[in-house]
């Protein structure tokens, strides 16, 4: 096992060190097969291009390994590409009918609908996948919903997440925050949620040294909007079209930038995007909002007792963002059989059950789904029985990119409200929103 692994190693890092570049777009030179091989050789080799934390935390060196030796003539080589923004290089290759990628993994599956119109991706739907043990009725809840537009099954989903608050109960029992059954009462209102991370914020004369909350205002800020509006509102749609402009997510913004303006709520976010998820599993700040995911895990750190999903104003009765990953197969690849059978067989496994139990990624084939039995899997379940995907838009990713900047520059002061609603349903109106 300890040569294998060695071997997995070498062979993502020798596809890492092309670049990113180069890994997008000349993936097939980084092994001996993939496109423009021999057709034997296309048989038996396929590329899985995903990012970095989808390798680690979808435990898909153990998929791999696991296909490969349940498959010995097959090579998987996982080709490592650097995030969302990155996928319009994919789709420029595949537009000229080549792929060097047979499978792809995308982070929330709504940004694979710019792949649509011009079906530079499969309709999973016009294969065999779902038979046998991938059948749909064998898939949980509203996964597949999240991966299907007008009939169209884009992608197969992997790690069924929704966005809420993770909550140290610790601080709050510091705070005296706890309700007479020894719990944290859900907040009702969004300033009820800013007085619980203000009473738990700590200052050193005007220096905050530990602020009371981190909300995820990084590349994923628009899904965090798209979350609390869902919450708050029940909607995040007027006339069926996204909007930010309403009554409810004004109150919100405007709380934001006040807890901005206190050091209430910290922007780590906006250079390291990964720091609310780190400070929250070290035990440093109490609460974060992103992906409800991290309550798992900081387990090991803060214990299972303190580590809670705490339902953000409007979220027990609207829901949230709910989302997951995405595994798409290019319509040019010349792959598809091994690439089905590896989602099939490695990525639908019961791999799903341990990558669920560490990174509260939940598995989306009820079998695997069922084997996990922990508090968190029922509060983060409830929720995302109600939750929404993002919009499916064409131009998806250019608002999230575009429209997180507005919003760091609003909270920052170089927008005022009004300006920054102006500007960014403005950047909604003139977005593509279909997948045509």
């Amino acid at each position: 096992m300890k040569g294998k692994n060695m071997k997995r190693q070498r062979k993502v890092a020798t596809l890492i060190a092309f670049g990113a570049t180069m890994a997008l777009t000349a993936v097939g030179c980084a092994s001996n097969a993939g496109v423009g091989d021999d057709s034997e050789s296309q048989s038996t080799s396929i590329n899985v291009a995903a990012q970095a934390w989808m390798i680690e935390k979808f435990h898909m060196n153990d998929m791999v390994d696991n296909f490969e030796a349940a498959n010995e003539s097959t090579t998987v080589n996982i080709v490592e590409y650097p995030d969302n923004q990155s996928l319009s290089n994919f789709a420029l290759q595949w537009s000229q009918g080549k792929s060097s990628q047979d499978v792809v993994v995308v982070d929330g599956s709504s940004v694979a609908v710019q792949f649509l119109a011009k079906d530079l991706i499969i309709d999973f739907n016009e294969t065999d996948f779902f038979e046998g043990p991938t059948a749909k009725e064998n898939f949980v809840g509203e996964s597949l919903v999240f991966n299907e537009l007008d009939g169209v099954q884009f992608a197969i989903p992997i790690g069924l997440e929704t966005y809420n608050i993770s909550a140290n109960k610790s601080y709050f029992e510091e705070a005296g925050l706890l309700g007479a059954d020894g719990e944290i009462p859900a907040p009702e209102t969004w300033e009820d949620l800013y007085d619980m991370a203000a009473a738990m914020t700590v200052k050193d004369g005007n220096t905050v040294t530990r602020p009371g909350m981190t909300i995820q205002w990084g590349p994923n800020a628009v899904s965090t909007m798209i979350a609390v509006e869902q919450a708050v509102r029940g909607s995040f749609y007027e006339d069926d079209i996204l909007t930010f402009d309403t009554p409810e997510m004004r109150e919100v913004l405007e709380i934001w930038k006040r807890g901005v303006t206190e050091g209430v709520f910290s922007i780590d976010t906006f250079s390291n995007k990964d720091a609310g998820r780190s400070n929250f599993n070290a035990g440093n700040i109490p609460m974060v909002l992103e992906t409800a995911a991290h309550v798992p895990e900081a387990i090991p750190t803060i214990g299972e007792e303190n580590s809670v999903v705490l339902a953000m104003p409007g979220s027990a009765e609207n829901g949230s963002y709910g989302f997951t990953a995405g595994v798409l197969v290019p319509s040019a690849s010349t792959n598809q059989d091994l690439a089905l059978q590896f989602i099939q067989e490695a990525m639908m496994s019961d791999v799903q059950v341990a990558f669920g139990e560490e990174w509260g990624k939940l598995p989306v084939i009820t079998e695997h789904f069922d084997k996990i039995e922990a508090p968190w899997k029922t509060s983060m379940y409830d929720l995302v029985k109600i939750s929404e995907p993002a919009p499916m838009y064409r131009d998806l990713p250019e608002i999230q990119v575009t429209g997180k900047q507005m919003l760091q520059e609003y909270l920052t002061g170089s927008r005022d409200l009004d300006t920054f609603i102006t500007d960014l349903e403005k950047l909604i109106e003139d977005a593509n929103k279909s997948a045509e």
